[in-house]
């Protein structure tokens, strides 16, 4: 590691309405290093980025890069300064293409008599893509690529921009690159962040604390918008710096196993000959209440379309489903919801929220009708719902009208989970349910995992890791190429090894 520091924050201190978001923080990118930022969520990470790349100005405090007194206004003076940053959810135009999205708002560089080049604008971006290992075709249209694809455009821009600007070791900001990721495309990344270690620094925000450990340098945490701690990777243990984050020594059981229920004998899910064309050929399985099902398989094996047909998210073309012993048809959400079944998507903020919307309206979405009266919403039913779910999940937000955009995921994940417990469902389907959340949130989710099972719900999920499969489920359908291979059962006290899983799914 350097000893020159390319960016030093000191005493950042930023407040927003009811709540100190930061509080005298401090926090150093040294030249060419990879920093993993860590923390729960809600621990200030995002308002830090945030005023590091100029969409948030500190209260109080001095930032400094390459040891000028900075104040940033916006992104683009951020990108001019050598600092950006490639956002979780992307920020790419998905109806341009590659090299158009890495040339945007700079196309007069590649005019020539008024007219633009288009030539030399794919011609540019091949040459700059070739920086970043990637083949894709300049040409291509950003919507027909993978996240991982789209994660490498947008850092080739990030350091297109700053090589135009004339920076020395810019700083690029990666937020939980790897949550759409496969293993060989994670593998991937890291390769490059390695490589643009030598000309670039790296502020990695992850939930997985073993890929932080992998490919840092050092560590920072934040706690409740505070310093918590400071580590050479070389030094660190997950144990250790999960303890850091939550403030105290996190249970052993992670997964809860040792609360785990057997399921009654009632039929709640039973699916007959399901299929879609391209996606699954038909298919047959039935969830009891009370049991937690698995469905695992590698990207492509089809168990996500297989629960999207179930929520109705997407229409199957053959089989039946019952629920409770009666044949549904369910080719909309609304039948879903219909039928008492609730989905919690994998985008949350796209398809779980209404982002714009507070948080009492998200969380009565579903069940609005029940609170209507002569017309009129009973306005203090519906805050006094509300405050149960936000008291039984330990929601973190600064008031009932606080908008769903403004928390952080792990409280917009719980607000999902509360809107279908809103409701009352009796089956509910969980779509990588602690995808981009932290440690310590993560075990929330896992205990409330257990009490709806506990409670007689069916729930069939589908996870992040095999181990979390392993360590949540009663019972697992491991499915390859659109059909089942293999059926395992997980008792709490026996659970099998993911090597033992494997074979099956590959």
């Amino acid at each position: 590691m350097a000893g020159a520091a390319g960016i030093r924050m000191k005493n950042i201190t930023k407040s927003f309405p009811g709540v100190t978001a930061l509080d005298n923080v401090n926090f150093t990118v040294y030249r060419n290093e990879i920093v993993g930022l860590v923390g729960e969520n809600g621990a200030g990470k995002s308002t830090l980025m945030k005023i590091l790349i100029g969409l948030y100005k500190h209260d109080k405090g001095e930032l400094k890069i390459r040891n000028e007194h900075v104040v940033l206004t916006d992104p683009h003076m951020a990108v001019g300064k050598g600092v950006g940053m490639v956002f979780q959810e992307g920020s790419l135009l998905p109806n341009l293409t590659v090299a158009e999205n890495i040339f945007l708002r700079h196309e007069k560089g590649f005019k020539k008599n008024g007219i633009l080049s288009m030539k030399k604008i794919d011609e540019e971006a091949q040459c700059q893509l070739t920086k970043v290992d990637s083949k894709i075709s300049p040409k291509t249209f950003v919507r027909d690529i993978s996240p991982a694809e789209r994660q490498m455009i947008e850092i080739t821009r990030l350091l297109w921009l700053s090589g135009i600007s004339g920076v020395e070791n810019p700083v690029l900001i990666l937020d939980e690159p790897t949550t759409v990721l496969v293993a060989d495309e994670i593998e991937r990344l890291f390769r490059i962040m390695r490589e643009l270690k030598e000309t670039a620094s790296i502020i990695f925000i992850s939930h997985r604390l073993e890929e932080v450990l992998s490919v840092s340098d050092r560590i920072e945490i934040l706690k409740d918008g505070k310093n918590a701690g400071d580590i050479k990777t070389k030094d660190a243990r997950i144990q250790s710096v999960e303890q850091m984050m939550v403030g105290r020594e996190l249970a052993a059981d992670h997964y809860k196993a040792s609360e785990q229920k057997d399921p009654t004998d009632v039929t709640a899910v039973k699916v007959t000959n399901l299929g879609k064309k391209g996606s699954f050929a038909p298919i047959n399985f039935s969830v009891r209440r009370g049991e937690i099902l698995s469905i695992v398989g590698v990207l492509g094996s089809g168990k996500e379309e297989v629960c999207r047909c179930i929520a109705g998210i997407s229409k199957a073309d053959s089989g039946s489903i019952e629920i409770h012993g009666v044949k549904r048809r369910i080719h909309t959400p609304k039948d879903a919801i219909k039928a008492g079944i609730g989905y919690i998507p994998i985008d949350r903020r796209d398809e779980g929220l209404a982002l714009q919307m507070d948080v009492v309206s998200n969380i009565t979405l579903v069940t609005l009708k029940n609170l209507i009266n002569a017309g009129l919403i009973r306005l203090r039913k519906e805050r006094e719902e509300a405050m149960h779910w936000i008291q039984q999940l330990n929601i973190k937000t600064p008031s009932l009208k606080t908008q769903c955009v403004n928390l952080s995921g792990g409280n917009q994940q719980k607000i999902v989970l509360a809107k279908w417990l809103a409701a009352r469902v009796n089956v509910l389907i969980l779509d990588h349910p602690t995808r981009g959340i932290d440690v310590g949130a993560k075990e929330e989710i896992y205990r409330r995992i257990r009490q709806l099972s506990a409670e007689g719900i069916a729930i069939i999920t589908m996870s992040d890791t095999l181990e979390e499969d392993i360590g949540l489920s009663n019972r697992m359908i491991v499915m390859k190429d659109g059909v089942i291979t293999k059926e395992i059962q997980c008792p709490s006290k026996e659970k099998p090894k993911p090597v033992e899983i494997i074979e099956y799914m590959v």
